[in-house]
């Protein structure tokens, strides 16, 4: 039986135009195309999006920008129609009969000195949880002092801590 070897850098290079793709999967029934693609017209995006059949329930969402793929991503569940569709985010070795161990996840840091709300603190703080996403807009605007929200990245199949001891430079956390 013959193999077939892509490169890393070939497969970097076809995978790139799906840097923001997601899957979505309808579990109670699903519309048909035209209903999905004019569902995705009523959202607030910032860019166009492409919408087509992977097989007979999921679909491939792709979304032309960086914002526009983590707010939707974010929400992880949508209804169009009435029809309940998760989305996840599709990868260079997705499969349509295989669930993704990626998912956004919210995380509340309450009790965070106000100093530390800034972005980039943040998602320092977050990292060891998995990829930072982004903070939501009372944290970034500083209107909710008493909680740091973050959306960060998760592999569900690798343990997370319980807790994370933030050093504060002097020893103290």
């Amino acid at each position: 039986e013959p193999a077939v070897v892509i490169k890393a850098v070939d497969m970097s290079a076809v995978s790139s135009p799906f840097r923001y793709a997601l899957g979505g999967k309808f579990s109670k029934g699903k519309p048909v195309l035209p209903e999905i693609r004019k569902f995705f017209t009523t959202l607030d995006l910032k860019d166009a999006v492409m919408v087509g059949l992977l097989d007979s329930r999921p679909i491939l969402i792709t979304l032309n920008n960086e914002v526009d793929f983590l707010w939707v991503w974010a929400r992880s569940i949508w209804y169009v129609y009435g029809c309940p569709m998760r989305v996840f985010k599709w990868t260079p070795k997705f499969h349509v009969d295989r669930e993704s161990s990626m998912v956004p996840v919210w995380f509340r840091l309450p009790k965070l000195p106000i100093h530390l709300f800034d972005k980039q603190c943040l998602f320092h703080i977050v990292s060891c949880l998995g990829n930072p996403l982004f903070v939501d807009a009372a944290t970034a605007s500083y209107s909710q002092p008493n909680v740091a929200r973050v959306c960060v990245e998760v592999d569900l199949l690798k343990t997370l801590p319980s807790r994370v001891w933030l050093d504060m430079g002097d020893g103290d956390g």
